[in-house]
C-alpha cells in the first residue's frame, strides 16, 4: 500500500470517533445540506424564533457596518427602540467568532451551517472532555452523541437561541482545561479555561455562562478536595487557589471589553437592579416534567396546541427540553449501581444540583441563588440550567458503558456479572418478551397515546440490548462479539435521538421567511430621509431584519434588554402604561401623539381606526388591508432641529428650526446649522453614557432634553456639531 495511504488512513482509524461525529452532524443536518440555497427554519407554529427576529437582524447589521459601509465596528445600534448601545448589548454577540463568517456575506443561508459547527464543537469537546477523564473512546463517543443530540441542544435551534448554543458551546472545554490542570502545567492550563471563559462570556448569554461557570468553579473544588490526586491539604488549597485565580484574571481581562459595557447597560435598563423573585423565577421546570426524560411529548410538542394546561405561564418546549435518549438513562442508572469512581458521584451530584436549581420556585436551592448570589437576581427561567443537567447525564452514560464492557467477572457485584446469574436471566427475557407482547396489544387498544409509541419502541429495544443481548454476547467475550454489542447499543441511542430530534430541523427559502408585507414600499418611499416607524402590530418588531434592509428606524423592537428611561418615556403615549414590566410591551390605544412626534415618528403600522374611531387630527391612512392600516403622520418633529434657549424647559417647543445631517452612522452623527440666537440643537435620539460633542472642533457637554433626548447648547452662527459615540466606562 502507498505510504501516503497507509498514513491517511491510520489517521482516520486514529480518529474514527471524530469522523463518525463529524458524519453524524451532516446526517442530522440533511436538510441544510440537501437544500443548499434554503436557511434553516423551525417547522410547526414556533412563536418567537430568534434567528429571524434578532440573529438575522444584528448579524447582517454588524457585517455590512464593517464590510459594506467601513464604518469599522458598531458600537451604538440607531435601528430598534429610538437607539441603544450595540456593544452593551451582550445578545448582539459582538465579540463572537461564530459572528465572523458575517463579515463576508450576511446571507441568511450561513444560519444552518453555523448550527451545524457548533452542534459538531459541542460534541467534539465533550468527546475531549471524556476522554480526560479516562473514559474508554468509544464511552467518550457515546457521551458526546447524547450530549450533542440531546433536547437541550436541538431544542434551542428550533427556537433561533444561538447566544444560548453560542455559550454553552465553550463549557465542556473549561472543564477540559480544569481536568488537565490536574496532570499537566496548571498555570498554562488555568490560563486556556480563562480564555475559553472568555469565549462563553462573548457568546452572548450571560445567564447560561453564569451558570457555567459556577458549576465549573464547583467542580474544581470538588474534584481538587475529594480526589486523591493531589495530596495534602495545604497542596489542595494552593491548586484551587493558582488555576482559580489565573482563569479568572484572564476571563476578567478577555471578556472585559464586554462585561462593562453590559454592566454600564444592565444600571439603565429595564433589568437594572433585580427582577421580581416571580418574575424571575418564570419557566421553573415543575417537577412532574421529569416524565418528559422518558416520553418527551409527554405535555405536547411545539407543532400542535400544548396539552399541559394547568401550567401558567403556558409550556416552553426549548427552555423544559432535556431529553437524551432512554439508553442514556439505563446507562445512567447502571452507572449509579454499579461504578465505584469518584467521577460517577461528582457527576451525580452535577446532575442533581442543577435538576433542583432548574425546578425554581419548585425548590428552595433558586431562592438560596436568588437572595445571595450577586447576579442570579437578574435572569429569568432556572430551567437553563438544564444544559449541565443533560451533560452530566451523558457523561454517567458514558461511565455506564465502560461498566458494562469492562472484564471485571471476579467482582461478583459487577453488572455483567449479576445479570448473567440463570434465575435473573431467565426472569429478564421473560420480562422482555412478555413486554414485546404486550405493549402492541396496548396499542391498538388505544390505551396509549402516539406521544407513547417511539418511547416504547426504544425503551423496550435498549432493555433488550442491555439485559438480554449483552450479557449472552459478552459471557465469553471475544473482539468480535464485543464489537457487534457495541455498535448495536449505539445505534439504538443514534436512533433514538435523531427521531426525537430531526423533525426539528427544516429549511425555508430567505424569500419566504422574510417576505414584505404590502405597505413596505410606501413607507421605504418616503421622502423624508430620517424618520421612525411604530409597529402596533408588532410584526416588524419581530421581523427587523426586514425593517433594516429597509432602512426603516423602529421605536420598538424585540429584545429582551432595553433602556428603562425610554421605556418609561415611550409608554406615556399608551393608554395602558407598561413602564413597570420587565418586558418590552406596548399595543395599547395611543394617548398622546406629540411623543410619538418627538420620536420622529413618521408611520404607525396598525390594526385601529385612528382617522375614523380616535378622530385623531393630522393623520393620513396611506395604506389599507383586511388586517393592517398604515398611518402617515404629516406633522412629526425633524431627527435634529434647533430650538431657543428659552424653550429649553418646555414639552413642546413653539419655535422649531430643522437642522441638517450631513453624516449619520452607528458610531458618529455630523449635524450642519446655523442659528441667530442663543439655542439648543435637539437631536430625537436617545441620550446615554459616552455620547460626546464637538462643536466646531471644540468640545461641548451633551445636555438631556425631556430626559432621553441629546442636547448641545448653541451661540449664534454657523456650527458644525459632531456627536460620537464610545462606551464611557472605557474610557475611564
Amino acid at each position: 500500500m502507498n505510504p501516503v495511504t497507509s498514513r491517511f488512513l491510520s489517521t482516520i482509524t486514529g480518529h474514527k470517533e471524530i469522523l463518525f461525529l463529524f458524519l453524524l452532524t451532516c446526517l442530522f443536518f440533511s436538510p441544510v445540506i440537501i437544500h443548499y440555497d434554503e436557511m434553516i427554519y423551525p417547522p410547526g407554529n414556533v412563536a418567537g424564533n430568534d434567528i429571524t427576529g434578532i440573529g438575522s437582524f444584528y448579524r447582517s447589521f454588524f457585517g455590512s457596518a464593517i464590510s459594506q459601509n467601513h464604518q469599522g465596528i458598531p458600537l451604538w445600534n440607531p435601528h430598534v427602540f429610538s437607539g441603544t448601545p450595540y456593544i452593551g448589548n451582550p445578545q448582539t454577540q459582538i465579540f463572537c467568532p461564530f459572528l465572523w463568517p458575517f463579515l463576508i456575506t450576511d446571507s441568511p443561508l450561513l444560519f444552518g451551517w453555523i448550527c451545524m459547527l457548533e452542534v459538531f464543537l459541542i460534541g467534539l469537546f465533550t468527546f475531549f472532555f471524556a476522554r480526560s477523564i479516562r473514559l474508554s473512546r468509544y464511552a467518550s463517543f457515546l457521551a458526546a452523541v447524547s450530549f450533542m443530540f440531546s433536547g437541550t441542544i436541538i431544542l434551542r435551534i428550533y427556537a433561533g437561541h444561538l447566544a444560548i448554543l453560542e455559550t454553552l458551546v465553550w463549557f465542556p472545554l473549561v472543564l477540559l482545561f480544569f481536568e488537565r490542570s490536574f496532570t499537566g502545567n496548571r498555570t498554562i492550563n488555568a490560563a486556556l479555561a480563562g480564555v475559553v471563559m472568555a469565549l462563553m462570556l462573548f457568546g452572548g448569554n450571560f445567564q447560561v455562562a453564569l451558570y457555567g461557570i459556577v458549576v465549573c468553579g464547583l467542580y474544581l473544588v470538588i474534584r481538587t478536595f475529594l480526589f486523591p490526586t493531589i495530596s495534602g491539604h495545604r497542596e489542595k488549597l494552593v491548586h484551587v487557589a493558582v488555576v482559580g485565580l489565573v482563569c479568572i484574571s484572564i476571563c476578567a481581562m478577555l471578556a472585559a471589553i464586554q462585561v462593562l459595557p453590559t454592566w454600564e447597560f444592565s444600571q439603565l435598563s429595564n433589568r437594572a437592579g433585580e427582577v421580581s423573585y416571580s418574575f424571575s423565577t418564570v419557566y421553573s421546570l415543575p417537577p412532574e416534567n421529569l416524565a418528559t426524560l422518558i416520553v418527551p411529548d409527554l405535555f405536547g410538542t411545539p407543532f400542535g396546541p400544548m396539552t399541559e394546561t394547568h401550567i401558567n405561564p403556558p409550556v416552553s418546549i426549548w427552555e423544559w427540553a432535556f431529553y437524551c435518549g432512554i439508553l442514556t438513562l439505563i446507562l445512567t442508572v447502571i452507572a449509579i449501581l454499579f461504578r465505584r469512581d469518584r467521577y460517577v458521584g461528582l457527576f451525580a451530584f452535577l446532575a442533581l444540583f442543577s435538576l433542583f436549581f432548574s425546578f425554581g420556585d419548585y425548590s428552595p436551592l433558586y431562592s438560596l441563588f436568588f437572595d445571595f448570589v450577586p447576579g442570579f437576581s437578574t435572569f429569568r427561567v432556572p430551567a437553563r440550567m438544564l444544559f449541565i443537567f443533560t451533560f452530566a447525564l451523558a457523561i454517567l452514560a458514558g461511565w455506564g458503558a465502560d461498566t458494562i464492557f469492562e472484564n471485571r467477572t471476579v467482582d461478583r457485584r459487577n453488572f455483567l456479572s449479576i445479570i448473567s446469574r440463570q434465575p435473573v436471566r431467565r426472569g429478564l427475557i421473560l420480562l422482555a418478551a412478555a413486554a414485546g407482547i404486550l405493549l402492541p396489544a396496548l396499542f391498538l387498544t388505544g390505551v396509549f397515546g402516539q406521544e407513547y409509541y417511539l418511547p416504547a419502541i426504544f425503551g423496550w429495544t435498549s432493555f433488550v440490548a442491555l439485559f438480554c443481548i449483552a450479557p449472552w454476547l459478552l459471557e465469553t467475550p471475544s473482539e468480535s462479539r464485543t464489537t457487534l454489542v457495541k455498535i448495536l447499543l449505539v445505534s439504538i441511542l443514534i436512533a433514538d435521538l435523531f427521531f426525537f430530534g430531526m423533525r426539528f430541523i427544516d429549511t425555508r427559502s430567505p424569500a419566504e421567511v422574510f417576505r414584505e408585507p404590502g405597505y413596505i414600499p410606501v413607507i421605504a418611499n418616503e421622502s423624508d430621509t430620517y424618520f421612525r416607524v411604530y409597529d402596533e402590530t408588532e410584526f416588524l418588531n419581530q421581523h427587523q431584519y426586514i425593517a433594516y434592509r429597509n432602512n426603516l428606524h423602529l421605536v420598538g423592537g424585540y429584545d429582551p434588554v432595553y433602556l428603562k428611561e425610554y421605556q418609561t418615556y415611550f409608554t406615556h403615549s399608551q393608554e395602558i402604561n407598561y413602564s413597570g414590566s420587565f418586558l418590552w410591551m406596548q399595543g395599547s390605544v395611543i394617548t398622546d401623539f406629540d411623543i410619538l412626534r418627538s420620536l420622529n415618528v413618521r408611520y404607525i403600522i396598525t390594526s385601529r381606526y385612528y382617522d375614523r374611531d380616535f378622530d385623531v387630527p393630522g393623520l393620513q391612512c396611506v395604506y389599507a388591508n383586511d388586517s393592517v392600516r398604515v398611518y402617515r403622520l404629516n406633522v412629526t418633529a425633524p431627527r435634529a432641529y434647533v430650538i431657543p434657549a428659552a424653550e429649553f424647559g418646555n414639552r413642546t417647543p413653539v419655535s422649531l428650526q430643522p437642522a441638517g445631517i450631513e453624516h449619520y452612522s452607528p458610531n458618529t452623527i455630523l449635524v450642519n446649522v446655523t442659528t441667530t440666537e442663543p439655542g439648543y440643537l435637539i437631536l430625537s435620539e436617545v441620550w446615554y453614557p459616552g455620547w460626546t460633542a464637538m462643536d466646531n472642533g471644540r468640545a461641548t457637554t451633551v445636555e438631556r432634553y425631556r430626559d432621553i433626548f441629546r442636547a448641545v447648547r448653541l451661540d449664534p452662527g454657523n456650527h458644525m456639531v459632531s456627536f460620537s459615540y464610545f462606551p464611557k466606562i472605557l474610557t475611564v
